[in-house]
C-alpha cells in the first residue's frame, strides 16, 4: 500500500470514530435532558376516555402535583380512546378516583392528571377499568361564551329584557330626569329652610332648644346621681329607704298571714263561718221585728188617738 492510501484510511477512521463519539454524547445528553431512566421499573396503567382533547404520546402524567410518568400511547378502541402511560411508582386507585386531561399552560399542551381517591375509600380491584373524565375544551367553552355574549348584545340592541328597555326606552330616561328634578327642588327647599326638615337644617332655634334640653337632662341626671329629690333618694346608694320598704312589706306579709290563719278580730271575721251565721241570724230577727212593728203600727196609732181624746 502506498503511504497516501494509508493516510486517507487513517483520516476516515478518525472521522468515523469522532462521529461515533458525537452520537454517543448526543444520546447521553438526550437521556439526561429528558430525565429518562431506562433501567427504572415502570408501572403501566390504562385509562379509558370518550375523548382526550389533543393529549399525545410523551405528555406528562401528574399525581398530587408531582410528575409520576409519561403517556406512552393513545389508541382508538370500540369508540373509546385508551391512554396508556408508564408510571414511576405504582398507584392504587380507590372509590372516588378521578383521571382527567387538563391544559399544561395557557399557551397550549396537555397533561394527564390523576387523583387516586380518598385514603379512607375502598381500593379498586386490579382488573378494574379506569375511566377518565371528559376534558374541558377551552376553545369550545370560549366559543360558547362569545356566542352567549353575542346573543345577549343582540337582545339588548333589540330592546328586549330590562337592560334593553333601559337603553332603548326613553320613558325610563324621562322618569329619571323627572326624579332628578324633584330631588333638585327638594334640595332647594331644604336649603331655603322650607318645611320641617328645612327648619331643622337652617333654624338655630331648634338647636338651641335641643342644647337647652340636653343641659336640663344633664342637670336632672346630676341631681339623681347626688340623691336629690324622691327619685334621687330611690336611686341613691343609701339603702335606708329600701330597708324601710322591705320592713313594711314584711309587716304586711305578716298581717296577711295572720288574717289568713284566722288570728285577730279581722281574721275571725274572714275565716270563722260562725260569725257569718250569727250575723245572718241577727239580720233575719231584725227583719222580723221590723215586720212586727209595721203590722202593729196602725193599732198603736189608733190607741194613742183614743186615749189622747180622754
Amino acid at each position: 500500500m502506498s503511504d497516501k492510501y494509508i493516510k486517507d484510511l487513517s483520516i476516515e477512521v478518525l472521522v468515523g470514530f469522532f462521529m461515533f463519539m458525537i452520537l454517543i454524547a448526543l444520546g447521553v445528553f438526550t437521556i439526561v435532558l429528558s430525565r429518562q431512566n431506562f433501567f427504572q421499573k415502570k408501572y403501566p396503567v390504562a385509562v379509558c376516555f370518550d375523548e382526550i382533547s389533543g393529549l399525545r404520546e410523551g405528555d406528562q402524567v401528574f399525581l398530587r402535583g408531582t410528575k409520576v410518568g409519561t403517556v406512552k400511547a393513545t389508541t382508538l378502541e370500540n369508540n373509546h380512546v385508551i391512554v396508556r402511560a408508564d408510571l414511576n411508582s405504582p398507584v392504587q386507585f380507590r372509590d372516588g378516583y378521578k383521571v382527567e386531561v387538563v391544559s399544561s399552560s395557557m399557551l397550549g399542551g396537555k397533561l394527564l392528571k390523576i387523583y387516586e381517591g380518598p385514603l379512607s375509600a375502598l381500593p379498586l380491584p386490579k382488573d378494574a377499568v379506569i375511566n377518565g373524565e371528559k376534558p374541558v375544551d377551552i376553545l369550545e367553552e370560549l366559543g360558547s361564551a362569545v356566542a352567549s355574549i353575542k346573543k345577549m348584545t343582540a337582545e339588548v340592541s333589540a330592546g328586549e329584557g330590562t337592560l334593553g328597555k333601559l337603553i332603548r326606552d326613553e320613558t325610563v330616561y324621562n322618569d329619571l330626569q323627572a326624579i332628578m328634578a324633584n330631588f333638585r327642588q327638594i334640595s332647594e327647599q331644604l336649603a331655603q329652610g322650607n318645611g320641617t326638615i328645612g327648619k331643622l337644617l337652617n333654624d338655630e332655634t331648634v338647636y338651641a332648644d335641643l342644647k337647652k334640653t340636653m343641659a336640663n337632662l344633664q342637670e336632672v341626671s346630676g341631681r339623681l346621681a347626688n340623691g336629690e329629690g324622691t327619685l334621687g333618694k330611690l336611686l341613691a346608694k343609701d339603702d335606708q329607704l329600701y330597708q324601710d320598704i322591705s320592713a313594711s312589706m314584711a309587716n304586711i306579709r305578716s298581717i296577711t298571714g295572720n288574717i289568713q290563719s284566722g288570728e285577730g278580730t279581722l281574721g275571725k271575721l274572714i275565716n270563722d263561718d260562725q260569725v257569718y251565721v250569727e250575723a245572718q241570724k241577727l239580720l233575719k230577727e231584725l227583719g222580723a221585728a221590723i215586720d212586727d212593728m209595721r203590722e202593729t203600727s196602725p193599732v198603736t196609732t189608733f190607741s194613742t188617738v183614743i186615749l189622747g181624746a180622754f
